[in-house]
C-alpha cells in the first residue's frame, strides 16, 4: 500500500519562488499542489497583486 503524498509549495511573492510554482505547474500538471502565501501584514500592495494574478495561473492559493 502505498501512502498518498501532500505536496505544499510556500509563496514569498519573489522571483525564485514564482518560478518554481510556474514550473511544477507546468512540468508535473499530475500532481496535486497546494500552495500557500502567508503576508507579514508588511507587504508592499504589489506583492498581493502579484499573488492574485499567480493565483489566476496557478489556482487557489491558501492565505
Amino acid at each position: 500500500m502505498t501512502e498518498k503524498v501532500k505536496h505544499v509549495l510556500g509563496l514569498s511573492g519573489g522571483k525564485d519562488s514564482s518560478a518554481l510554482a510556474l514550473f511544477v505547474k507546468e512540468t508535473y500538471p499530475e500532481l496535486e499542489v497546494e500552495y500557500f502565501f502567508t503576508d507579514t501584514g508588511y507587504e508592499l500592495p504589489e506583492t498581493n497583486e502579484f499573488i492574485d494574478k499567480l493565483e489566476e495561473k496557478l489556482g487557489y492559493i491558501h492565505r
